[in-house]
């Protein structure tokens, strides 16, 4: 679904200078070897560059279905630091708005979420429809007698389409169709939202917070690393809300996708017949239709695979996982689609929502929200383990000696440092390796990252 009428082109800052472009090159030569400088972690000039090119350009998450029903319903989103209005409009044709009036620039929208048929500019009055048209200004006739309202609407992202209720908007009018772009990620997007009918909600609001970090550091752990669980959240298994904290570790396996994504999967990890497929308990998968499925989805379900986490290039994640909510009771799945909003090169607001089958029993509904809100929120006994950790990204990307004499370690599956090795009999699209013991995922989102910087 492409938006009409006036549409963002990609504007920019012009070409990269060329000591940048050799620093990206450096980048991809380093990734090979298994290395990465400090400095993509705080940067200012790399920052502008990202905004300009990463975010104008790629397929950016801005919202679920579920949270603009029905016509005139919005909220307000984010590409890059750039905010606009998310809004179904009187045809119910979803409209990404950019949040300034083309008059002075004001914001015409200032409430996060609301329902209305037009937006107002506070300063001069102008008046856009829900759908981005100019409507009209105060002593029209006066005013404004030859003003060509098809000019003169709000800016529009150039695309907006979803997938399984995801809804996704790209700044440039000659980039791929969003399925083009997800690629592989389309088939997992299947098997984890596509089990009903009625699909996934967003269970309310998402939970916002800002994290003193880069927005990479949270892109990159998601669409691989599983090798931190151990360390960082061991204290989970020690106050009783993970059994095994070491075996969430070990049963992992990464799935690279072209184009950066990239997703860590696993064997279900919890036992049947308490939970079948993907980890849901019967109450759960009794409301599941594989019918619409095809052979190879089927048996990635029927033999009860799972999807840890993925990440969707550059700042879409996903986390589902399994913990108690009270030491000693039984785990509860839960399913949390997570964003990294960045803020300036040292720090991003963490963006957090929730997800219930809306077929699902309300009593596991609220158990699974309350399972990932103890896990991943602002309080969430995950989220302050993994937020604490990534404040070394900006410390040691503004050190001058770091700059200088200091790579960090992505070697891990590189030489024969692990027995990290593909899977050629995976059943499922893209690249399957053995185990989590690796990072060719990270490498490669960002390899994506520099390639898409570098390009003109």
């Amino acid at each position: 679904m492409v938006s009409a009428g006036q549409q963002a082109g990609t504007g920019g800052y012009g070409s990269l200078n060329g000591s940048m472009q050799t620093f990206l090159s450096e980048v991809r030569k380093d990734l090979e070897q298994g290395v990465l400088s400090p400095r993509v972690l705080n940067d200012p000039e790399l920052h502008r560059a990202e905004l300009d090119r990463i975010f104008t350009k790629c397929w950016v998450f801005v919202g679920h279905v579920s949270e603009i029903p029905h016509p005139g319903d919005y909220v307000l989103r984010y590409i890059g630091e750039d905010q606009f209005i998310l809004v179904r409009d009187e045809q119910g044709e979803i409209q990404l708005l950019m949040n300034n009036c083309v008059h002075r620039a004001s914001p015409v929208c200032r409430a996060e979420k609301g329902n209305t048929s037009h937006f107002r500019c506070p300063y001069h009055g102008w008046i856009y429809k829900n759908s981005g048209e100019w409507n009209g200004a105060p002593f029209r006739a006066k005013a404004y007698r030859k003003l060509d309202a098809s000019r003169w609407g709000l800016r529009k992202a150039s695309q907006v389409d979803s997938y399984q209720g995801l809804i996704f908007a790209c700044l440039d009018p000659d980039a791929v169709p969003l399925r083009e772009y997800l690629g592989d990620m389309c088939w997992y997007l299947d098997v984890l939202f596509g089990l009903n009918e009625q699909g996934m909600r967003a269970a309310g609001d998402p939970h916002r917070w800002v994290v003193p970090a880069n927005w990479k550091s949270g892109a990159e752990n998601f669409v691989g690393d599983a090798y931190h669980v151990q360390s960082a959240h061991r204290s989970l298994e020690d106050i009783g809300l993970i059994p095994d904290i070491s075996g969430a570790v070990t049963g992992n396996f990464h799935i690279a996708i072209e184009g950066g994504h990239g997703l860590i999967a696993s064997p279900a990890f919890l036992p049947e017949p308490q939970y079948g497929i993907m980890d849901y308990p019967p109450e759960v998968t009794s409301i599941f239709d594989l019918s619409g499925f095809g052979p190879d989805q089927r048996e990635f379900l029927e033999s009860r695979y799972t999807i840890v986490g993925f990440t969707i290039f550059p700042n879409l994640s996903l986390i589902k996982t399994a913990s108690s909510t009270v030491p000693g009771q039984p785990p509860v799945t839960f399913t949390c689609l997570r964003q990294w909003q960045p803020r300036g090169p040292e720090e991003f607001e963490l963006w957090n929502w929730p997800l219930v089958w809306n077929a699902a029993p309300p009593e596991f509904n609220e158990a699974s929200y309350e399972a990932s809100v103890m896990g991943f929120s602002p309080s969430g006994v995950f989220e302050q383990d993994d937020t604490v950790v990534w404040r070394g990204g900006p410390m040691v990307g503004r050190s001058p000696f770091a700059r200088r004499d200091m790579k960090l370690n992505f070697e891990m599956g590189l030489d024969g440092m692990s027995d990290y090795k593909s899977n050629p009999d995976w059943i499922g699209p893209g690249e399957a390796t053995n185990s989590s013991f690796g990072e060719r995922n990270q490498r490669r989102w960002w390899q994506r990252w520099s390639e898409v910087l570098a390009s003109s």
